[in-house]
């Protein structure tokens, strides 16, 4: 961890200096978090597709929610066994989820050789829908919260979970759940960092904000991917929105 921050200091020290100026506005926004707001504790289930997913994507609405006092629960649908290193990265997903905070025994990975990690494998959409509504029922979730019809990087698996979650969902066996998905935004906003973060509160009604913090929670969570911090996602964790906000949708 102490490596890829001195790294992230010594190559990319503008961003830095500009986010000690942006702290109180993080505060501000952070305000705006709407999402799953109630006087009960809620028992949340965020769906994925791969291990790192859960940092990637939905760090800021899971420590969020932990701030709030919710239950948080986690299905990955795949052991990220792409090229080979399944057992590595479900270990990995362990411990990225523990330093987030979400509990050992509140993590689920699927691994069903019907859905196998890869952009070019095609899941069943039924199958799947099966398998997470088991686990939706073993946690009696009260909301879910997953990727959009456009996965946002567009991966394949990615898609394939919103549309087995969207089928459960309109064949009304979701019923009393809410469902939110992750917004997908185009490729200016999803790599302008923080300063994305007016944009999405003013006009999502449904939004997120990291404090800077939990910002740095986040790097710590996603270095626990190790076999993952290739140079472009030591970039990703820097420049992209979903590092620092979060928006959403829900299905109606």
């Amino acid at each position: 961890m102490l490596t890829i921050l001195a790294w992230i200091l010594k190559e990319l020290a503008w961003p830095y200096c500009i986010m000690v100026v942006m702290c109180f506005m993080y505060v501000k926004f952070s305000a705006l978090n709407k999402l799953s707001r109630s006087s009960s504790k809620q028992n949340v289930l965020f769906i994925t597709a791969h291990p790192d997913d859960e940092c990637m994507f939905f760090s800021p609405t899971i420590l969020s929610l932990l701030r709030e006092g919710h239950n948080i629960y986690l299905v990955c649908v795949t052991k990220g066994d792409y090229y080979g290193l399944g057992d590595i990265r479900r270990k990995e997903l362990q411990a990225s989820c523990t330093r987030l905070g979400i509990m050992p025994s509140h993590v689920t990975v699927i691994d069903d050789d019907r859905f196998k990690d890869g952009p070019e494998n095609v899941w069943d959409l039924d199958g799947l829908g099966e398998r997470i509504l088991s686990v939706i029922k073993r946690v009696q979730a009260e909301s879910i919260i997953t990727f959009d019809k456009h996965g946002v990087s567009g991966h394949t698996n990615h898609i394939s979970v919103y549309k087995a979650v969207d089928k459960l969902f309109q064949d009304k066996q979701l019923n009393n759940i809410n469902v939110f998905v992750l917004e997908t935004t185009n490729i200016v906003r999803k790599y302008m960092s923080f300063f994305d973060i007016p944009c999405s509160s003013l006009f999502n009604m449904a939004s997120f904000v990291s404090l800077p913090s939990e910002v740095i929670k986040t790097w710590q969570a996603m270095a626990m991917h190790n076999s993952q911090m290739v140079w472009f996602r030591k970039l990703y964790i820097v420049f992209s929105r979903y590092i620092y906000v979060n928006t959403y949708k829900e299905l109606r």
